[in-house]
């Protein structure tokens, strides 16, 4: 059986889509016993650079694996396309950081080989309104993909500002749904991003981001 390639995507800068890849990776190799590979493809190289320094400070513990890809080498195209099928052989999961422009071959390669769309969401105007135009271009990449592609929204570094009551308009655009479990603005996110360390406890249920996962686990059939 193939790996479950699930993209994490959005227009907009600034929405916490790499820390909430991070934690979500990080719980699924702690939790699931399932073999994970994150695919590094926005060019600043978080995922990477994070996973190059915990393998120098903490030797002992095993990650997630990290696979930071190159699009600036010669048919970039081919080659993605042949790294995520040596990947779906060796891995259950491949979570992929996708840069937010919609007209680069990054993101539209990346969500042409997904089976998810992971979309974080940001309470703000700017984001709203990007997101709604990230959103529209989706079912013209889910039909050129076959579609099959799944779209998930997760309200994203929620705080207690009331433009959180605009975030329905989203529902359904681009067919996504919506995921009821929210992950808030907390410090303890940012500081906790790893490619070895969970988050959170997975005993506490009433733990926020044990919530948020459950629920990423239920979608994604984990």
């Amino acid at each position: 059986m193939s790996a479950t390639i699930i993209s994490f995507a959005t227009q907009k800068g600034g929405s916490g889509k790499t820390t909430l890849l991070m934690l979500t990776a990080a719980a699924l190799h702690n939790r699931t016993g399932k073999k994970v590979l994150v695919v590094d493809s926005d060019p600043q190289r978080s995922v990477k650079e994070i996973s190059k320094q915990e393998e120098q400070t903490d030797k002992d513990k095993k990650g997630y694996d990290v696979f930071a890809f190159n699009w600036f080498q010669p048919n970039p195209e081919v080659n993605f396309e042949k790294v995520l099928k040596l990947a779906e052989e060796k891995y259950d999961v491949i979570l992929m950081d996708v840069p937010g422009n919609l007209r680069s071959k990054e993101l539209y390669f990346s969500i042409l080989f997904s089976d998810m769309v992971i979309v974080p969401i940001v309470a703000s105007t700017l984001d709203i309104n990007a997101t709604m135009t990230f959103l529209e271009r989706l079912p013209e990449l889910k039909e050129k993909q076959g579609g099959t592609l799944e779209v998930y929204g997760v309200i994203n570094k929620k705080d207690g500002t009331i433009e959180h009551k605009n975030l329905h308009r989203l529902a359904g655009i681009g067919g996504m749904e919506i995921f009821y479990s929210p992950v808030s603005s907390f410090a303890r996110y940012k500081r906790g991003v790893s490619t070895k360390n969970d988050i959170a406890d997975p005993k506490d249920a009433e733990d926020e981001f044990n919530r948020y996962f459950d629920e990423f686990r239920s979608k994604c059939f984990f």
